[in-house]
């Protein structure tokens, strides 16, 4: 019903009605009753009509651009209005608040109450490539469990920093550690994955309320706990497991500690100690964390420089304990060689690219070794890393009146998440105003400085994105809330009564409720990203289960005893079936499970191996432990060998999944081999047969240097797969070729004599058990009309050679789009691309 409602009518679209038709009711009501004394209000009304008017009826009508640019203009013009109205009343909300305890607190009650039904529903359900995105179940909380690691060793590793990745969850102490003791309590199921990050989650919105009353007044605190309680983001990160929520509820804690230590006059000297404590702990999480610690950090001498006169011996012992707590951590990280780590994020920012030579080449279009990098090699490199982060950091700040189809801040990493609700960027700029006029106030000045000195490391990084913005939602959710505190106190003037001022910010949340469940609890059956909104699918179904997780899964049922999984299946598939292995080995510690090594995996596989080395260290894990290979079809030659050589081998069918099942026999497991049927021969496949192409004089774009290249996940390789990996299709290896990953786009100069451009496109065969892998292939020429379509092209469709004309052309751009379904699995090759040259 709601996906279907917010097709007809988006909730951003209803939002803005409702503000529309309050601000006029409100003007209406304050002139009659109030007369000329209302007049100062009346700019803020302005304001919120012209930008109201602005997402609707815009939105839904037809109109000349100059309208749209005219509103746009009106809006700032009655915003420096009103602010400049109100420039005389420097007073804190706090010394004027009017509001009634307990609204507040009813308010506050309201929305743990919409958030607990938000979070918890369905908490446990399958949700695609979220399961293990945040909190990695294989390389983190798995190897603890089996090395039998208990909680408090594992929280006491979390003290040091890392290297501050978003997706590492197991890493951080306020999501990490929480979430491996519900593992060791309450089972690992994907609801224990989760349920840590949705109490963080709740507890935030608490915090966030107690800081807004205490410093701001009850109305603040209550709206700035709805607006973030309600918040897309907070809600994305809360329900799906993941560090982000830890984060957001370290970050508010610090933020806490710091002003309460600021703010009085006497403050108590342990005040210090306990700022100096929680500022630590919130650097324990990812990297825009830090960078917000570091500026609480140089907010707390800047505040008592200006407050000289106030320095009782209180706060002096209390910066002590900051300044001597925070030389002491930096020694302590030094002594484990963790201070690289602190401003880390996979070596994404400017200043870690420019030591790199894979970045720079990736990033300027050229190799160039990172010691011969002169000095406007660094201002272009800075001046193309900034010409990509800038428009995306503008538009992640932008509001948005249709952020996008339902399902997929789901389906895509990272998620396109919007950072607040649409219209609430209408109470964000009254907060933003409202702020910059009492800039003098320390509260005021620390939210501007949050936002001003987190965008420049943003911008410095590979890309802006809601993974690494999110923690914006903290300053925005403040200045949202005292705009709603100056619409308030407009309401007030105009006399409005309390009821209908109580029935307009509960149809307001409303929207926002409505909003929030058609973005995060539903799956497209295809995104349509070209499609107008209220065309697209009105219907999309949840995600359906990973179906070869859960026939691996039904197979390690069976096997008594300890058990290895090596598979090349999709990672989501993964993620749900080890799962339900360590839930298997938690009930009996003898039915442990493990997933092989990738490096041994690579070994056995039949593209590229089998290796004999990496043969003996199978067959010595197969003496105590049942080996399951999926998909069978991967691992024919090892399982012929190892037949050969003793073991006991045995192809399986469970669902749409086939897979290998080695083991020492049946003394070693107690399984008879007429319960297993073993094979009795493993008939290898033949050789592939290589896919002819037209011979003749060539010249191959593997030897050429593309003119321009642009990608959405990954630059292309040459003579590789997207990953460094050979390029394999059909079971042929291709020893020259382009690797991809899409979406990309490479433009290559036409020879002069050439005629044709030939070449054999396909996925690549690890992708051959993944459903989302999809493509197009397309060849263009200078005026970007299409010279080849190669139509869709999935993990199904076999690798085919193509050839396109080239004549007339000086410019040809190979294109590999996403196929309309995202970028998961889209490893797209070009192999023995050449332009074909006329016999001499």
């Amino acid at each position: 019903m709601i996906q279907q409602l917010a097709a007809l009518v988006p909730p951003e679209l209803a939002a803005a009605a409702l503000l529309l038709a309050t601000a006029g009711l409100t003007l209406l009501v304050g002139g009659i009753r109030r007369g000329r004394a209302f007049l100062p209000n009346v700019p803020a009304l302005l304001f919120i009509i012209a930008g109201a008017a602005w997402f609707w009826p815009l939105a839904v009508m037809h109109v000349t651009p100059w309208v749209g640019s005219g509103l746009l203009l009106a809006a700032a013009a009655a915003l420096l209005g009103h602010t400049a109205a109100q420039s005389d009343l420097r007073a804190e909300p706090r010394t004027l608040d009017r509001g009634a305890p307990r609204a507040a607190r009813l308010y506050l009650v309201t929305v743990l109450l919409i958030a607990v039904v938000l979070l918890f529903y369905d908490l446990g359900g399958y949700s695609g490539t979220l399961l293990v995105w945040e909190g990695p179940v294989t390389d983190g909380f798995a190897a603890a469990f089996n090395a039998g690691q208990s909680v408090w060793r594992f929280a006491a590793e979390h003290f040091l920093w890392d290297d501050g990745i978003l997706s590492a969850g197991h890493t951080s102490l306020f999501y990490g550690a929480p979430t491996y003791l519900l593992f060791t309590l309450a089972g690992f199921s994907p609801w224990t994955l989760r349920c840590p990050a949705v109490i963080a989650t709740l507890l935030s919105i608490a915090v966030m309320y107690a800081l807004g009353c205490r410093f701001f007044g009850r109305t603040v605190g209550a709206a700035a706990a709805v607006a973030l309680g309600l918040n897309a983001c907070v809600l994305f990160y809360g329900r799906y497991g993941s560090s982000p929520a830890g984060t957001l509820l370290a970050i508010l804690l610090a933020l806490w500690a710091t002003w309460r230590f600021l703010d009085a006059d006497r403050s108590a000297w342990w005040m210090g100690g306990v700022c100096a404590v929680a500022l630590y702990l919130a650097t324990l999480q990812y990297s825009p964390a830090r960078i917000v610690v570091l500026i609480l950090l140089g907010l707390i001498p800047l505040v008592l420089a200006c407050q000289w006169r106030r320095l009782w011996w209180q706060r002096l012992v209390g910066l002590a304990l900051i300044v001597i707590a925070t030389a002491g951590v930096w020694r302590l990280e030094g002594q484990f060689n963790r201070h690289p780590n602190l401003f880390a994020a996979r070596g994404e920012q400017f200043f870690a690219c420019i030591h790199h030579p894979d970045c720079i080449r990736d990033t300027l279009g050229r190799t160039v070794r990172p010691e011969a990098l002169t000095p406007f090699d660094t201002i272009e490199l800075l001046y193309r890393t900034v010409a990509v982060t800038i428009p995306q950091y503008v538009g992640i700040l932008t509001p948005q009146s249709n952020p996008g189809p339902p399902g997929s801040v789901i389906a895509f990493d990272p998620p396109p998440l919007p950072l607040y609700f649409g219209p609430a960027v209408l109470f964000i700029l009254l907060g933003f105003a409202h702020s910059l006029t009492r800039i003098r106030s320390w509260r005021h000045a620390c939210l501007l400085l949050w936002v001003c000195g987190s965008t420049v490391p943003l911008l410095l990084t590979n890309r802006v994105d809601a993974h690494r913005i999110m923690l914006f939602v903290i300053p925005l959710s403040f200045w949202a809330a005292l705009g709603i505190w100056e619409v308030a106190q407009v309401l007030q003037d105009a006399q409005m009564p309390r009821v209908l001022q109580h029935l307009f910010a509960a149809a307001l949340v409303l929207t926002v409720v409505w909003s929030d469940a058609n973005l995060l609890y539903f799956a497209p059956v295809a995104y349509q990203p070209r499609v107008p909104y209220s065309t697209r699918v009105p219907y999309y179904p949840r995600i359906s289960l990973p179906l070869a997780g859960e026939s691996l899964a039904g197979e390690i049922a069976t096997v008594p005893g300890p058990v290895a999984v090596g598979t090349l299946i999709d990672h989501r598939d993964v993620g749900w079936m080890q799962l339900t292995m360590l839930e298997r080995a938690r009930h009996d510690p003898t039915r442990t499970g493990t997933l092989l090594p990738e490096g041994l995996l690579v070994g056995i596989k039949d593209n590229g191996g089998p290796d004999d080395v990496r043969m003996r260290e199978l067959q010595g894990i197969i003496k105590t432990t049942t080996v399951l290979l999926a998909p069978a079809t991967e691992f024919q030659r090892v399982a012929a060998i190892m037949q050969h050589r003793g073991v006991r081998v045995s192809e399986r069918s469970s669902g749409n999944l086939r897979l290998l099942r080695l083991d020492a026999g049946a003394a070693a497991t107690g399984i008879a081999d007429q319960d297993i049927q073993p094979l009795p021969t493993i008939v290898l496949p033949p050789t592939p047969t290589p896919i002819p192409l037209s011979g003749g004089p060539h010249m191959s774009l593997t030897t050429m240097t593309p003119t321009t290249v642009t990608f959405g996940f990954a630059p292309p390789q040459i003579d590789h797969a997207w990953d460094g990996s050979p390029i394999v299709m059909g079971g042929v290896r291709y020893e020259h070729g382009i690797g991809t990953h899409a979406w990309c786009r490479m433009t290559y100069a036409v020879p002069p004599q050439a005629t044709t451009f030939q070449a054999i496109v396909g996925l690549s065969d690890d992708v051959r058990e993944c459903g989302a892998g999809a493509v197009t292939f397309e060849v263009r020429d200078d005026n970007d009309a299409v010279r080849f379509d190669s139509g869709l092209v999935d993990a199904t469709t076999p690798a085919r050679s193509i050839q396109a004309d080239v004549r007339g052309t000086q410019t040809i751009t190979l294109v590999v789009t996403e196929g309309g379904n995202g970028r998961d699995c889209d490893h797209a090759n070009w192999a023995l691309p050449a332009f074909l040259l006329p016999t001499p």
